[in-house]
């Protein structure tokens, strides 16, 4: 028995000192949708990704789950750390913000809103006090997508984990809809560029209000199942869903939603939303801060290398990047929601050095 207890406690402790697998690793075919290929076939610079990938295991950029490059329509990177599994859902946190815009230009493609110069108040005569309000009742459903509602609302102000911050007081509110349209006004509608939750949750709500399904349905129908995304959680209360930050994804289906950015709405032969909406989009609509500009809850920047780069970012660490001029699109999804900023190298050097070993800037 004893000799048994020995063996055990060897091979327990030599599980612990067994350190992470690093290595690159081929993107597996899962017969989803997304083709897959290796960093050599698109002539990556393998080395310098070798250091990037060694980078993330020793927690360089916090605590990172999930890694995917797609180039030229093939998945050639796809790495999981920290006990992350590729069939794990994941959260998306403020990723979810896009979902929003997109699934507005179905609606309207559908006839069921529209257009995006539909006033707010159109939808909720419910609410008669909207109408009183003249600012208020300026608000268009560009207006929300572009975060240029003018709700007085700063999110920002104090830290995520405040009890006092404003998203933490509105996630307690029983109606999420009465809260944010009974926010006060700040600015003119259109004129000014504020981060806002709340715009999203009205933007559901409108698109409840205009197909008789709630957002995580129409989007089940009209976005997952032709995209062959099967699994999913969003997060609701009392019927109302969170379309600031409620969605969980596995990471190949976040990798396939940035993809069909990429490819302007459409997937293998099917448009799923149409390319003049994906353009609309991506469109900038307000400088946020030289060089970053807003678009429809998405982010545009320019980069150093003289080309944009879209974005939309999420708590903890979601990204997805999306970079047309390479035939590119970079999915990270972490965690480090409770690891400091001066513990870690910020994701944006990451998505730098991710750039940086495409073959078109191999030597720059």
């Amino acid at each position: 028995m004893k000799k048994l207890i020995s063996i055990l406690i060897i091979l327990s402790l030599v599980g612990c000192n067994r350190k992470p697998d690093c290595s690159y690793k081929i993107p597996i075919d899962k017969n989803d949708g997304l083709n897959v290929s290796t960093l050599e076939e698109h002539n990556f610079d393998k080395i310098a990704f070798e250091k990037i990938n060694s980078d993330i295991c020793k927690g360089i950029y916090g605590n990172i789950h999930s890694l995917l490059l797609i180039h030229n329509n093939d998945l050639i990177i796809e790495q999981y750390y920290n006990g992350w599994k590729s069939n794990e859902l994941h959260f998306l946190a403020s990723t979810t913000k896009s979902f929003s815009a997109i699934m507005t230009g179905i609606a309207i493609e559908q006839g069921k809103v529209k257009d995006v110069n539909q006033k707010m108040i159109d939808f909720f005569p419910e609410y008669a006090s909207l109408a009183e309000d003249t600012l208020k009742s300026q608000i268009t459903i560009r207006d929300l997508l572009t975060n240029t509602s003018g709700f007085k609302w700063n999110e920002h102000a104090l830290p995520i984990n405040d009890p006092n911050n404003m998203g933490v007081q509105m996630d307690k509110m029983d109606n999420w809809l009465k809260a944010s349209l009974e926010l006060p006004m700040d600015t003119i509608p259109g004129t000014k560029y504020v981060y806002s939750g709340p715009n999203n949750i009205i933007i559901g709500e409108i698109i409840k209000k205009s197909t008789g399904q709630n957002i995580a349905e129409y989007t089940e129908d009209n976005l997952f199942k032709p995209l062959g995304i099967k699994d999913y959680s969003w997060f609701s209360k009392n019927g109302i869903f969170d379309v600031g930050g409620g969605l969980k994804l596995k990471s190949r289906d976040i990798a396939k939603y940035g993809l069909l950015y990429l490819k302007k709405g459409k997937w293998f032969d099917k448009q799923i939303v149409s390319s003049e909406w994906m353009e609309e989009i991506f469109n900038p609509f307000i400088e946020i801060m030289h060089p970053l500009y807003g678009c429809c809850q998405w982010q545009m920047v320019k980069t150093e290398y003289g080309f944009n780069s879209w974005f939309i970012p999420g708590n903890g660490g979601q990204i997805i990047n999306i970079v047309p001029d390479l035939d590119l699109v970079i999915v990270i999804n972490a965690d480090n929601r409770h690891i400091s900023k001066e513990k870690r190298t910020p994701l944006e050097y990451l998505i730098k050095d991710l750039t940086k070993i495409h073959p078109r800037l191999k030597n720059e």
